[in-house]
C-alpha cells in the first residue's frame, strides 16, 4: 500500500540509491555499501507468508556458502525495515547487454558454457540444483567472467501454495510436467542457452520443438547448418530423457572439446578461443565491461528518465542499449577511448581524470544533464563510481548546484518554465547527495525557502482566482513539495482559482443542501456544474455497514483480505469488513472492503435502482469536499487525536474527537455541498488508476496533524481492504439520468 508518499523501505547496511526493476518474487535497488562505499544490488523479495520466507532465507545462507567464481556472491542477508527479507549482491552487468557479442560465435559460446558449467559443476558437487537458469539469471563481472545467479529461488518460489515456476522454454520437460529439477534439468537448461545463441530468437520462435511445454513430446531442434558441429552435443543435451542427457556438468563441459576443434566451426574470429580458465569464461574484454558500466551510471543519472540502468542483477529488464542507437554508440565510443586491457589502478585513475575534465568542459558550456549522456552531470557521477569521494568529481557537483539555484531563481516564476523548473529541482536533489556536507545544507536552505516561495505565489494566485498560473505552478509546487501559508494545500488553492468560473448549475442549484433520492437508493447531494465539468450527485454519506451488509447478503460476495496500513503483522489476524479488529455499528462506514469490492458495490446499486451509479473521480470528491467550515479539526471530522491513545502515534491532533476508531456517520461537519464525512472517519476509494494500483483520497481516523484534508491521497492493491478506506458512491446526471428527486423531510 502506498499511503500519501509512505517513507522508503530501507536496508540496514545499505542506502538505496535507485529502483532498477520489479518482477513478480521481488524488487530490485542500485545501492551503495555503507562499511565499504562500493556499489552494490539489493533485492528486495515481495511480502510472503512466514514460511515461504523462512525456506528463502534458508536457500540464501546456502548460496552464500557456494564460493566460485562462476557463482553471483550473496554478500549480506537480512529484513527490511518494513520487514521483507532482501540480500545483497555485486553490482554485474546483464546477459542483455552480452548477448549481440555472442550470437553466432561459436567459439565465443563455448568459452562462455565452459565457465557456465564449472559454476554449476561446484553447486551440484555441494546438492545444489539452480531449477531456473535462463538469461537473466547469466551476469558478468568487470573483467568479463560469466556467473550464475538465484541458484534454487525458482525452486522455493514453486513451493505448494506458491506462483507456478516459469513456463518459459528454458525449463526442461520434466519441471514442465511439474516434477522437481535434478542436476541434469540444469543441464537441459544450459542447452536451451546454447541452442538461442547458436540459433539465434528468431529460429526459437519458427522452431515447432520449442513454442511450447509440448518439447516433451518433439524431438531436439535442428541447428542451423553454419553451426552443424554442435548438432551431437546438442541432442544429449536437449535430449526428452534425463537419462540420455549428460549426466554431470563436468561431462558436458569436456564434450565441447571436440565441437570447438571441428574444422567446420564456422566462428567469424578465431582470436575468439579461449581455453577455460581455472574461474570460469573471460572473453568480454575488459574495457568494454569498463566502458558499459559508464555508460550504464550515465543513464543512470539522467534525470530519472530511464526506467533502469544496463548494469543489473540477477533478473534484470532488456538492456536499454538494444533499443537505443544512441546508447549503443556511447557504449563503443566508451570502450574504445580505454585501454585494451587493463586493470591497473594507474590506467582507472587517468580514466576517472578524464571523466572529470570531460564533465568540467561540459559544465563550462552550460551542458548540465542534457545532451543525454554527453553531459557534466553523467560524467562527474560516473567518476564517483569508480573513485567515491573523489573531490575534483565532487567540486564539480557543488559548482553545478550553484549554478542551478541561479537558474531556478531566474526561471520558476516565469509560467511556461515551471515545468522545466520542477525537473531542475529534482535534479539537483539527486546531485546534492554527491556533495560535502556545507553543500548540502546550502541545497535544503535554498530547497526550503523556494517551498514557502513558491507556496506564497499559489495562493497568491489563487485569491487572485487566476487558475491559470496556478496550473503553471502545480508542477514544481508537487516536487518541492510547496509550503502553504494559513492552512492552504493546493487542492484548496485549485477550487478557490477556479470558483468564479463556476457556471450557471440551472434550477438544481436550489436544492442546494437538501438530500435527494433514487427509488431504492441512498440519500445524495447535488454537486453543480462548472465551466469544463457537469453536474453530478453524491452519496451524502460514506456506505454504511448495514448499507454494504445488504450487498453482501444478496450478492453472496466473499469478504476480501484486511491489512492494517504500514502494518505488515496485521494479515495475521484475518481482518474482514465483519471483523475488522475494532467495534463498529451499523451506522458506521464500512471499512476492509477492496477498490473491487466498492466498484461491485456500485454496479449492484445501478441494478437495484436502475439509475447510473459509479465511484467518484478524483477531481470529483475534491469538489464535493471542498468548503468546509473552519474550526478545531476534532469538530469537524474524526481524525487521529487523543482518543486513539497509540503509543507509536506522536502525531495525533491534541484535541478529542470521542471516536478512538470510525465513528457514525453524519456526526461531524458536512462540505458546501452537504456531504459528511469527506473530513476524517474514513479514506474512501475513487476512480481510476491502474488494474495493480488504485486510488483513495481523504483523511481517516488515523491520520493525524501533517495532513491535508484535501490533498491527502494514496494507491493500494485493488483487492485488499484496509481498515482505514471506505466508500462513497456518486450518481451520474446527464439526459439520460435526470436528478433524482428532493428527499421529503430534508
Amino acid at each position: 500500500m502506498n499511503v500519501r508518499a509512505a517513507p522508503p523501505v530501507g536496508a540496514p547496511g545499505f542506502r538505496l540509491i535507485r529502483w532498477i526493476v520489479t518482477s513478480g518474487a521481488a524488487s530490485l535497488y542500485m545501492a551503495s555499501d555503507l562499511a565499504s562505499g562500493r556499489p552494490a544490488v539489493v533485492k528486495i523479495f515481495h511480502r510472503m507468508d512466514g514460511r515461504t520466507v523462512d525456506r528463502l532465507e534458508q536457500r540464501l545462507q546456502t548460496n552464500a556458502a557456494l564460493a566460485h567464481p562462476g557463482i553471483v556472491p550473496v554478500h549480506s542477508i537480512g529484513r527490511t525495515s518494513d520487514g521483507r527479507l532482501f540480500h545483497s549482491m555485486p553490482l554485474l552487468m546483464g546477459f542483455e547487454q552480452a548477448r549481440h557479442d555472442l550470437l553466432g560465435r561459436p567459439l565465443r559460446i563455448a568459452a562462455l558454457l565452459r565457465g557456465l558449467l564449472e559454476g554449476l559443476a561446484q553447486a551440484h558437487r555441494s546438492g545444489t540444483v539452480h531449477g531456473g537458469i535462463k538469461p537473466s539469471n547469466v551476469l558478468f563481472d568487470k573483467q568479463g567472467y560469466a556467473q550464475l545467479a538465484d541458484f534454487g529461488i525458482a525452486c522455493c518460489m514453486a513451493e505448494p501454495g506458491l506462483p507456478p515456476p516459469d513456463k518459459g522454454r528454458y525449463l526442461s520437460p520434466e519441471q514442465a510436467r511439474g516434477q522437481a529439477p535434478d542436476p541434469r534439468s540444469d543441464l537441459y537448461s544450459i542447452g536451451m542457452l546454447a541452442y538461442e545463441l547458436l540459433a539465434g530468437a528468431s529460429s526459437i520462435q519458427k522452431s515447432p520443438a520449442i513454442k511450447s511445454l509440448g518439447i516433451a513430446e518433439q524431438s531436439v531442434p535442428r541447428l542451423p547448418p553454419r553451426a552443424g558441429a554442435w548438432q551431437i552435443w546438442m541432442d544429449r543435451a536437449l535430449a526428452t530423457s534425463p537419462d540420455l542427457r549428460f549426466q554431470t556438468a563436468e561431462e558436458m563441459a569436456g564434450a565441447l572439446t571436440s565441437v570447438t576443434t571441428s574444422r567446420s566451426l564456422g566462428d567469424d574470429d578465431p582470436a575468439a578461443e579461449i581455453t577455460a580458465p581455472r574461474h570460469g569464461s573471460r572473453w568480454l574484454p575488459y574495457a568494454a565491461v569498463l566502458g558499459a558500466t559508464i555508460v550504464t551510471l550515465i543513464g543512470w543519472a539522467v534525470s530519472g528518465q530511464r526506467r533502469a540502468p544496463v548494469m543489473v542483477a540477477a533478473t534484470p529488464p532488456a538492456a536499454a542499449s538494444a533499443n537505443d542507437p544512441a546508447l549503443s554508440t556511447l557504449a563503443v565510443q566508451s570502450a574504445s577511448a580505454l585501454p585494451a586491457m587493463s586493470g591497473s589502478a594507474s590506467l582507472l585513475a587517468d580514466r576517472v581524470q578524464g571523466l572529470i575534465a570531460t564533465a568540467d568542459t561540459l559544465r563550462t558550456n552550460g551542458h548540465l544533464f542534457s545532451p543525454p549522456f554527453q553531459n557534466a552531470a553523467s560524467h562527474y557521477l560516473a567518476a564517483l563510481a569508480f573513485d567515491p569521494g573523489n573531490p575534483d568529481a565532487t567540486a564539480g557537483i557543488e559548482a553545478m548546484l550553484a549554478t542551478l539555484r541561479n537558474q531556478l531563481d531566474a526561471s520558476w516564476r516565469d509560467a511556461p518554465a515551471t515545468t522545466e523548473a520542477a525537473g531542475m529541482l529534482q535534479q539537483g536533489d539527486e546531485l546534492a547527495e554527491h556533495a560535502r556536507a556545507p553543500a548540502q545544507q546550502a541545497w535544503r536552505w535554498y530547497h526550503a525557502r523556494l517551498a514557502r516561495q513558491v507556496g506564497e505565489a499559489v495562493v497568491r494566485a489563487a485569491r487572485a482566482h487566476d487558475a491559470r498560473k496556478v496550473l503553471a505552478l502545480e508542477p514544481l509546487a508537487k516536487a518541492l513539495p510547496a509550503k502553504f501559508p494559513d492552512g492552504f494545500d493546493l487542492a484548496e488553492a485549485q477550487q478557490m482559482a477556479s470558483a468564479k468560473v463556476v457556471s450557471n448549475p440551472g434550477p438544481r442549484a436550489s436544492s442546494g443542501r437538501k438530500p435527494m433520492r433514487d427509488a431504492y437508493g441512498p440519500g445524495l447531494v447535488y454537486v453543480p456544474a462548472t465551466h469544463d465539468a457537469p453536474a453530478f450527485a453524491i452519496a451524502r454519506n460514506d456506505v454504511t455497514r448495514a448499507d454494504y451488509a445488504a450487498f453482501a447478503r444478496a450478492t453472496h460476495r466473499s469478504p476480501a483480505s484486511c491489512l492494517e496500513a504500514h502494518n505488515p503483522f496485521s494479515r495475521l489476524r484475518h481482518l474482514t469488513w465483519r471483523s475488522p479488529g475494532f467495534a463498529q455499528g451499523g451506522d458506521h462506514p464500512v471499512v476492509c472492503v477492496s477498490w473491487d469490492d466498492a466498484v461491485a458495490y456500485a454496479a449492484w446499486l445501478s441494478q437495484k435502482t436502475g439509475q447510473h451509479y459509479r465511484l467518484a473521480s478524483s477531481s470529483q470528491w475534491l469538489r464535493a469536499a471542498r468548503g468546509m467550515p473552519k474550526g478545531s479539526p476534532c469538530k469537524l471530522g474524526n481524525v487521529d487525536d487523543v482518543s486513539r491513545q497509540s503509543r507509536f502515534d506522536n502525531d495525533r491532533w491534541s484535541c478529542d474527537d470521542g471516536a478512538a476508531e470510525t465513528a457514525p456517520v453524519e456526526r461531524y461537519a458536512a462540505s458546501a455541498v452537504g456531504a459528511y464525512g469527506m473530513y476524517g472517519n474514513v479514506s474512501e476509494w475513487v476512480a481510476g488508476g491502474s488494474p495493480g494500483s488504485r486510488p483513495f483520497r481523504g483523511v481517516s481516523w488515523r491520520d493525524g496533524s501533517h495532513e491535508s484534508a484535501l490533498g491527502s491521497h494514496g494507491t493500494a492493491d485493488p483487492d485488499v481492504g484496509y481498515t482505514s478506506i471506505g466508500f462513497r458512491v456518486m450518481r451520474v446526471i446527464d439526459p439520460a439520468h435526470p436528478a433524482p428527486l428532493v428527499a421529503s423531510g430534508g
